[in-house]
């Protein structure tokens, strides 16, 4: 997949809806697929999981990622 950086507000409901979807695949040790941006992807199990949070002029943010390498498909 060519260099990409997409940021996308999105309503509640579908957050929501995404982090249950999520965190059921956590548990259950599955992949996560998901689209973003006309971009379909599959976020594999053993991703790495990372908590960001950054202060910078008085606005705050938090940051919840999930990494990993690309295979190439």
């Amino acid at each position: 997949m060519a260099d990409r950086d997409i940021e996308k507000n999105v309503p509640v409901a579908q957050f929501v809806d995404t982090l249950r979807r999520l965190a059921d695949a956590l548990e259950a040790g599955d992949s996560f697929r998901i689209q973003v941006q006309n971009a379909r992807f599959t976020v594999p199990a053993d991703a790495e999981i990372v908590i960001e949070h950054e202060v910078e002029d008085g606005n705050e943010e938090l940051a919840m990622e999930l990494q990993w390498k690309s295979t190439g498909d």
